[in-house]
């Protein structure tokens, strides 16, 4: 996992030049409030941006979820969340593994093994293949979010 902030290049220097970072990072650089909600493909289904509005949930309503091929980059445009984060090698699966949208629920794992951030405007969070992650807690500041999410598929970054 990567947390750091869009105007604060030197917290994420290693990714910069990458041509699939640069165009991730472009994209979500260009975002504002008034950003047209659904889906825009970066590169076909490979690399493909979502940005969509909803309402934070209570923690107790929240799943941890992962992914085996795509690399989550989430962006909060506005409002702001509170994001867990453990490894998926700490958590066991729950329910079976949607291949089609690549997406897999787990148990939630000790509580030591986790790891909370504050997303909130301007900052992103990365999610590798490796990574779980649950979205979407009230932050107990901001109802709701507005948010992007580019799925990036580990091939174009050869993992």
């Amino acid at each position: 996992m990567l947390f750091a902030k869009l105007n604060t290049l030197v917290t994420y220097t290693p990714l910069v030049g990458h041509p699939v970072w640069d165009l991730a990072l472009g994209a979500l650089r260009e975002l504002s409030t008034d950003t047209s909600l659904g889906i825009t493909e970066l590169r076909g289904e490979a690399m493909f941006m979502n940005v969509h509005r909803y309402a934070t949930k209570r923690e107790q309503d929240c799943c941890f979820e992962g992914n085996r091929d795509l690399i989550d980059v989430q962006c909060i445009i506005r409002g702001g969340e509170l994001v867990v984060w453990a490894l998926k090698s700490d958590l066991r699966k729950s329910g079976e593994y949607d291949a089609e949208k690549d997406f897999q629920f787990y148990h939630e794992p000790d509580p030591m093994s986790q790891t909370r951030i504050h997303l909130s405007a301007g900052h992103f969070a990365v999610f590798f293949t490796e990574d779980g992650h649950r979205p979407q807690i009230h932050d107990g500041m901001e109802p709701e979010v507005l948010k992007a999410v580019v799925k990036i598929h580990r091939s174009l970054l050869n993992l």
